[in-house]
């Protein structure tokens, strides 16, 4: 027996070794729940609080599994199980916040903006639902289990460690790419209001009503000069702007001179990669199909580096490169700067530097866009599925209507300007 000789000071209950591998996870679900709190309060305030207050929750009744867990080892009876209420609690809190999701996901908000609106399943939202459900099943295992034994105190270190290596890695992936779905997400649920909105059938509706005109500034890129964005200029449908707030105010001296910094840096840092085999050589690869008017490259390298350290707007590593097909070969004509989903979309420049996303794009399971959805066909294709992008920013380097950090423009615009510009001579992108 472990407990023979004193040895029961290496040993430890099987249920408490049990609840600290589910404190772990649900210390994981209640990041999760902190990551998305500001983006939902900015959605609707309700949404908000129930992410803060199932956070706060988890993480209590985490920290209260892990006392119970590490304080102290099993006498010599064999009796030291976590207790019946630390269980329940465990189990009501975690099936309480499943159901709220299986609502969202099914039915729609019950109130708010998103109301009667199902929301799309993503990555981290089903990640953290997972874990959810592995706390409710572990607690439910534990309440119903007779018997319990004893353990190895390294087999809690053991099984603690792997528990919480293992999901480390998956809450990384869902903080970083995990979809713009995440956990009751209000870009989705903004994308399905403003469809039920009268007057807001097409982009254009959230275009931003500029009050200002006359702003020229000189940048040292083939784009030409910065202006105000147009909010006549063409969007595609299935684009909006990343706020649904008008950003109309006029730009301060010190954010004129960061649009110009920015344009300026991106252009630098970007240039090297005008050689399209350059830009391949560095981890660059199509994420929209080849051959068309306009092809988007990712680096997947640089958008993770990126978003670990809060630099969306890296110029020195552009997580998106975007070329135009000409009939002297592919030209470098933007980087687009991408954010995690409910990431930081700073915009140095104010009203010069906006972000926009994408509500019709049809992905595939890795981050490729397979189709745009139109009125014909109505769905995505096989294998592939409707995801709202994160934000963007482009910045332009060819002279687009709008200049360098126009919001967007159409594919024969973009191949115009390309044509005007020298390039190095590339192959198709």
């Amino acid at each position: 027996m472990l407990h023979v000789n004193g040895a029961s000071e290496r040993a430890i209950s099987r249920g408490r070794a049990v609840v600290v591998c589910l404190a772990i996870i649900g210390l994981a679900t209640s990041v999760i729940h902190f990551a998305v709190a500001g983006a939902h309060f900015k959605q609707y305030w309700v949404y908000g609080v129930f992410m803060l207050a199932a956070a706060w929750l988890q993480l209590g009744w985490s920290a209260a599994a892990l006392g119970g867990g590490i304080r102290r080892v099993v006498p010599p009876a064999g009796t030291a199980r976590p207790s019946r209420a630390l269980l329940w609690s465990g189990a009501a809190l975690n099936g309480a916040v499943v159901a709220v999701y299986v609502v969202t996901r099914t039915v729609g908000d019950v109130i708010g903006p998103g109301r009667s609106t199902a929301e799309p399943v993503g990555f981290g939202d089903a990640l953290c639902t997972s874990l959810e459900i592995i706390v409710i099943a572990g607690c439910a295992y534990l309440l119903t289990s007779r018997a319990d034994h004893e353990v190895r105190r390294d087999h809690l270190i053991m099984a603690a460690g792997a528990t919480g290596g293992v999901t480390a890695i998956l809450l990384s992936a869902a903080l970083v790419a995990g979809g713009p779905d995440m956990v009751m997400s209000p870009t989705a649920t903004l994308a399905a209001r403003t469809q039920r909105m009268p007057g807001m059938g097409n982009s254009h509706a959230h275009r931003p009503a500029m009050a200002t005109s006359g702003i020229r500034l000189a940048t040292a890129t083939p784009a030409g000069d910065i202006t105000m964005p147009n909010p006549n200029m063409q969007m595609a449908p299935g684009m909006r702007m990343a706020s649904a707030v008008p950003c109309d105010a006029r730009p301060t001296a010190a954010q004129r001179k960061a649009a110009v910094r920015l344009v300026n840096a991106s252009w630098k840092g970007a240039s090297k990669y005008r050689n399209l085999a350059a830009a391949k050589a560095a981890g660059y690869r199509p994420i929209t199909p080849t051959g068309l008017p306009v092809v988007h490259y990712l680096n997947v390298g640089y958008y993770l580096a990126d978003a670990m350290r809060q630099d969306v707007l890296a110029a020195s590593s552009p997580q998106s490169l975007v070329y135009a097909n000409t009939p002297h070969g592919a030209v470098l004509v933007a980087a687009m700067y991408i954010t995690t989903p409910g990431g930081p979309t700073p915009q140095p420049g104010g009203c010069l530097t906006q972000w926009h996303l994408h509500t019709n794009l049809c992905l595939a399971r890795g981050i490729g866009v397979v189709a745009e959805i139109t009125a014909e066909p109505p769905s995505c294709p096989a294998g592939s599925r409707n995801r709202i992008t994160p934000p963007m920013m482009h910045v332009w380097f060819v002279p687009i209507p709008g200049g360098p950090t126009a919001i967007d423009a159409s594919d024969a615009q973009i191949v115009r300007a390309a044509e005007q510009v020298k390039a190095p001579h590339n192959g198709p992108a």
